[in-house]
């Protein structure tokens, strides 16, 4: 489930400049080069199924936070097409060069003690025309482009995300996708070939923890005084990087609940307490008890005078 309430600029790109290609993070922490070597197979209508090797690269944080709006993750994928499809796509289509692309490519979080997952499309899966082998019965292999290697070219990425509630997610590959083969010129020779996941190939780029964001609660009486024989009202504010807090807080005397209330969209709720209070100082908690983004926090020095 998604974090939909209004939330703070958190998000901050860094470039990293690795040799594997101009990958960004997430967030601050240290980041490493995550890559899958894996292999799909796909059925091309002519010579049935064939085991395709992909490689997919990403450069993530061990961690981030949770609910941060991140930018798009450049992603480096490399295709190796067998020998046998290379030479008919020479031979049926007559290809000097091939490329192509993908648009239905989807990674996902998945939370690895409960059923919660993120999707995480990626974005411009393209494979620029490579030249194919004079040599018959050779592997060809098609990367996307790398803007370490080329400034300025557009690299697949990840599509803009919500990121989701705090936890450790495992970074699946795609379980599945279609390709579409083009030959020099962009010319299209097979579209929309399946691909799906081989079973037992790796799927993992690595896992990721999401942490609750930090929070603060204050809480103030609505009126300096409460009039002996009313019951007092609090204002409770609660507030956290990144994300707007939303849930519930509960007013203590200690073991006691004197109160509670559920905060609005800008993170505040008054909460009006069950009973009038007796004359002079009570002294009470107010704590936000968390929900999946932010971490709980309390306001342990809530005095209210009555007279």
């Amino acid at each position: 489930m998604l974090h939909t309430a209004a939330r703070r600029l958190g998000a901050v790109a860094v470039a990293s400049a690795l040799s594997a290609g101009a990958l960004v993070t997430i967030a601050a922490p240290a980041a490493t080069a995550a890559t899958a070597a894996t292999t799909y197979t796909c059925t091309f209508p002519s010579l049935g199924a064939r085991d395709i090797p992909v490689s997919i690269t990403a450069t993530l944080p061990a961690a981030a936070n949770a609910g941060l709006d991140a930018p798009a993750i450049p992603v480096l994928l490399s295709v190796t097409l067998p020998g046998d499809v290379v030479d008919a796509a020479k031979g049926l289509f007559q290809a000097t060069t091939i490329g192509g692309f993908s648009n239905d490519m989807v990674a996902t979080l998945d939370e690895l003690s409960s059923s919660d997952a993120a999707d995480l499309p990626l974005q411009n899966a393209r494979f620029p025309q490579t030249a194919v082998p004079a040599t018959a019965n050779t592997p060809l292999t098609l990367n996307t482009p790398n803007p370490l290697a080329t400034p300025g070219v557009t690299p697949a990425s990840t599509v803009p995300v919500n990121l989701p509630g705090a936890g450790t997610y495992n970074i699946a590959v795609p379980s599945a996708f279609k390709f579409t083969a083009t030959k020099q010129g962009d010319v299209t020779m097979l579209a929309d070939v399946p691909c799906a996941i081989k079973a037992g190939a790796p799927s993992s780029l690595g896992t990721i923890i999401l942490a609750a964001n930090e929070s603060t609660t204050k809480a103030t009486p609505a009126k300096k005084v409460t009039p002996l024989g009313q019951k007092t009202k609090l204002k409770v504010v609660v507030e956290a990087s990144n994300e707007v807090p939303t849930g519930k807080v509960k007013v203590m005397k200690g073991k006691k609940v004197l109160g509670k209330g559920t905060l609005n969209a800008k993170g505040k709720v008054k909460v009006t307490l069950k009973k009038a209070l007796p004359a002079g100082k009570t002294k009470v908690k107010v704590t936000y008890l968390g929900d999946d983004y932010t971490e709980k926090s309390k306001d342990k020095k809530v005095v209210i005078k009555v007279r």
